[in-house]
């Protein structure tokens, strides 16, 4: 990759290959880099604690500077290439790739926390912080992306979906009007129904809140808020103009939560056909792609 060592922003096309401004790429690397410089002063390459703390990086380093692992990552995120295709970008071989993602997707995670930037995971934190506002309408979807068809009879027929026709998995998402993430339920298999994935969330809303679903979640009605929902086509029948209508104002209501979708799945690992198979990574990646969506509408917004 042709791009300056020392200052990644200078690249014309940081954009298109990692998702994010130059401006929100610095933003970004100012709670990235003392995150990544602590973590490699006790820890090596390997993840094994060092005996005495080093302070400064190795002249060998495949990826010198917070900068450059930064700009590794997003862009293995954005763009979801082939590890041995990713690491001749960076001169090194398809081992150290792998290594790297292992180390560097914790370490973006927690640079997102940092920012505030990572959506609920738990319906009791997603009520808590409900509470800190004095308006509440919200738009609920959930979203599926493809996986690769596990050798494993009774698991790939568990994550087929019948509606993509392919092997996925999928996640439930409680969107704001201002097209901010507030909560990313865990990753389920693609045979799970819409329904049961916001059931399991245990979702607590605040009294007065406008909950816009789509038909998947027909059946889904928290006692104390308002639902609202597209109607139904009744079997053999029509929909009156009216109940047109309202599914016409409903679709434009629950526009945000498309472009929320759009947004999440401007990285390709999220999009295409995702090939990390490491124990609860796709769930991480996910959380990651939620997070920087979040903090990139937060920065536009502002």
């Amino acid at each position: 990759m042709q791009t300056s060592k020392n200052n990644p922003t200078d690249h014309p096309n940081l954009l298109p290959l990692t998702s994010i401004h130059p401006a929100e790429f610095m933003c970004l690397l100012a709670v990235f880099d003392p995150l990544c410089q602590d973590y490699f002063r006790h820890h090596d390459l390997q993840g094994k604690l060092r005996r005495i703390p080093k302070f400064e990086e190795d002249a060998r380093c495949s990826l010198p500077g917070s900068a450059q692992k930064l700009l590794f990552v997003l862009g293995y995120l954005k763009e979801n290439p082939r590890q041995h295709y990713h690491g001749q970008l960076f001169g090194m071989q398809q081992p150290r790739v792998s290594k790297w993602i292992k180390l560097l997707l914790p370490l973006l995670e927690k640079a997102l926390l940092s920012l505030s930037a990572v959506p609920q995971r738990f319906g009791d934190a997603l009520y808590a912080f409900l509470k800190t506002f004095t308006h509440y309408v919200l738009l609920m979807d959930a979203t599926e992306r493809c996986i690769p068809r596990s050798v494993c009879y009774e698991r790939q027929k568990h994550e087929y979906s019948g509606k993509k026709k392919t092997h996925t998995l999928k996640n439930n998402l409680v969107v704001d009007q201002q097209s901010q993430i507030l909560f990313l339920s865990s990753s389920y298999p693609g045979s799970v129904h819409d329904k049961t994935l916001a059931d399991e969330a245990g979702h607590y809303y605040p009294d007065d809140t406008v909950l816009v679903e789509d038909l998947g979640y027909q059946g889904y009605e928290p006692g104390n808020i308002s639902v609202l929902r597209p109607h139904k086509k009744p079997r053999n029948k029509e929909l009156t103009e009216q109940q047109k209508q309202d599914n016409t104002d409903i679709s434009r209501i629950r526009v945000p939560v498309e472009h929320v979708m759009a947004g999440v799945k401007r990285l390709n690992i999220v999009k295409e056909k995702i090939r990390l198979r490491t124990e609860g990574v796709r769930d991480q990646v996910m959380l990651i792609a939620c997070g920087l969506h979040n903090f990139r509408t937060a920065l536009r917004s502002t």
